[in-house]
């Protein structure tokens, strides 16, 4: 077998050397010869499988041991890796213990029954997928040799990756800003029924506050995002808790901001924790002020409630809110403005922080739009329940700094017999190395290689000449 890929390298490096030859540029040689090296690894990893896959075979006294009967010899099968297809042909047996068919090798070689792409290659389509679409996904990863579908059966292989348990030194910070809003995402109707069904997708995000970027705009510090996989809040904030008092001295933080519109799941985030401070959003709370405005804008309204939400005057504040009440006798107009003033007044206190206190501006709608939006909600896609909680965790993972692995897929369980190690073992002491060693580098001036790479130099020299 060593003969063989001897052979094999032996042929790679006349091509390169033919390349250089020809004198092609650089770059062109690189990529011709990284195709060559390619196609030459697979070569020999196939070299390999079917001489472990003989050695098995010829092993008759381990094979009877754990009951496994020969039944057909070289059954083919593909696998698609970072190196691109690999052929192999195994043996297919007969367990007559466990009353079952089996192939060996397959186990060995730790490949799942009916698998066609490799662990690294479902997880680079994965770590694209969080980005891109499937197809786009399938373009970039392998040019498109596996359809939009295998991308999405790899998604739902894949193990959500857990955070490495080891011990982080916690930080001392004297405040936190979390951010706190959801998307809306279509869902796929069954049998395309009419009408539109959406996902609430909860997002929650831990800032240590913002910096100066440049002259306007500011970056968040330390961002870090939470989903939930079954997009369940009460776990969401439990995720979130358990995430502050491992990363940050908590005897120490004086202040936890909690941005939101006012929704009542974030509301209900946090509540033991006696430091946090509930900010309301400014664009959700001028929305309203500006609504009220233009329905009245004779009133001088935006102005007289900014002044009695600076000045903390709630009763200032419902006078004037009475008095639109009275003029109000539409009611349409009348149904809208209630529901306006009871969102100020449901959330004054917010709204009071929000204008009141020395805090950073809030990014709630930004963090949405960057982390969740711009794959699932921005174009007109529609999505099953199981893939976008599931997706939107591996987004997330990504977004946090993560690295999709092929460890993050269930590997196959290696055989129990010893077949595969004596395998694997024979091969070993078969293979003879020294017959690279055979052939030592010549320096001699006048030999053939010498003279063949002086002429191509002096080739280059007087043409660059």
């Amino acid at each position: 077998m060593e003969t063989i890929i001897h052979q094999i390298m032996q042929s790679v490096v006349q091509k390169m050397l033919k390349r250089i030859q020809e004198k092609k540029t650089l770059d062109e040689w690189a990529t011709e010869t990284l195709e060559d090296c390619k196609a030459m690894a697979i070569e020999i990893a196939q070299v390999c499988c079917d001489e472990m896959n003989k050695e098995i075979r010829k092993n008759k006294s381990s094979r009877k041991e754990k009951g496994l009967v020969l039944k057909e010899k070289e059954r083919k099968r593909s696998l698609l890796t970072v190196l691109g297809n690999i052929q192999i042909h195994r043996d297919y047996y007969y367990d007559t213990i466990n009353d079952c068919y089996t192939t060996p090798l397959d186990h060995i070689l730790g490949l799942r029954p009916y698998e066609r792409i490799g662990e690294e290659i479902c997880a680079r389509l994965v770590q694209e997928s969080t980005e891109s679409s499937y197809a786009k996904s399938a373009k970039i990863v392998c040019d498109s040799m596996v359809s939009r579908q295998s991308v999405r059966n790899c998604i739902l292989k894949v193990n959500l990756p857990q955070e490495q348990e080891k011990e982080v030194s916690k930080k001392s910070v004297p405040e936190l800003h979390i951010y706190a809003d959801e998307d809306h995402v279509h869902l796929q109707k069954p049998k395309k029924q009419k009408g539109k069904k959406m996902q609430i997708v909860p997002l929650v995000t831990i800032t240590e506050g913002t910096m100066k970027q440049t002259e306007s705009r500011n970056k968040t510090i330390e961002p870090v995002h939470f989903v939930h996989q079954h997009f369940d809040t009460k776990e969401l904030w439990r995720d979130v808790e358990q995430y502050i008092q491992t990363h940050y001295e908590t005897q120490d933080l004086q202040k936890i901001y909690l941005h939101a519109d006012g929704g009542q799941w974030i509301k209900n985030g946090l509540e033991d924790y006696p430091e946090r401070i509930v900010v309301i959003d400014g664009f959700h709370a001028e929305k309203e002020i500006k609504s009220l405005s233009r329905m009245f804008p004779k009133k001088n309204i935006r102005q007289r409630l900014n002044k009695a939400f600076l000045e903390n005057n709630q009763d200032k504040a419902i006078d004037i809110l009475n008095e639109l009440l009275q003029e109000s006798s539409d009611k349409k107009q009348l149904e809208k403005l209630t529901k306006k003033i009871g969102y100020l007044l449901n959330h004054w206190e917010g709204i009071v922080h929000r204008k009141t206190l020395d805090i950073p501006g809030s990014c709630t709608e930004g963090q949405v739009s960057h982390v969740l939006s711009k794959r699932f909600s921005r174009e007109p896609l529609g999505w099953s329940k199981t893939i976008l909680g599931k997706l939107s965790k591996l987004r997330v993972y990504v977004k946090n700094g993560g690295q999709i692995t092929g460890k993050d897929f269930q590997r196959m369980e290696a055989m129990s017999s010893s077949i595969g190690e004596e395998a694997k073992e024979n091969l070993r002491n078969k293979l003879d190395w020294s017959i690279f060693d055979g052939e030592p580098w010549i320096f001699d001036r006048k030999s053939g290689t010498q003279i063949l790479l002086h002429a191509i130099g002096k080739a280059g020299k007087d043409k660059i000449c």
